[in-house]
């Protein structure tokens, strides 16, 4: 198998990968009505604070017109909310409420013992390995697109 075959084969893996993840949460998170798009923008602010759209939408590498749906149903339930951004005037902040970090802290005690528990499949170093190949990957993904859009 060549290196582009083994790629193509790795990307593959990466959606099917990212595709059971979303059943998984889907089917943990059955009971309240918050997205698995919606849950990822959700982590995003909490691990990073309030953040503007356009920040969003670079760390998830998905569009800003996705991100600017997805923060709109957020505050639409509550669960995040748009403050002024001192920094620049026609970009806002968003931020979870406690209503919202509350829901993600809920969110994230049931998907503990899961991920407890498939992490008992691999190795420290299998994991570091992975990680990093597709934190390297990503990296240059964003050169190709960063490239295209020149």
């Amino acid at each position: 198998m060549t290196k582009t075959e083994k790629l193509v084969a790795l990307t593959h893996a990466v959606r099917g990968t990212f595709n059971r993840l979303k059943m998984l949460t889907e089917q943990l998170h059955s009971d309240i009505e918050i997205t698995t798009a919606m849950r990822a923008v959700m982590e995003t602010l909490s691990s990073s604070g309030a953040m503007t759209v356009p920040q969003i939408a670079k760390a998830k590498g998905v569009t800003r017109q996705h991100i600017q749906l997805l923060a709109d149903a957020l505050c639409g339930a509550g669960l995040a909310s748009v403050k002024e951004n001192p920094a620049h005037k026609r970009s806002s902040l968003i931020t979870l409420t406690e209503k919202g970090r509350r829901a993600f802290a809920k969110m994230s005690a049931r998907e503990a013992p899961v991920i407890a528990e498939i992490a008992q499949a691999f190795g420290t170093d299998e994991l570091d390995r992975a990680a990093d190949i597709l934190e390297r990957l990503s990296g240059h993904l964003d050169e190709v697109l960063a490239g295209r859009e020149a």
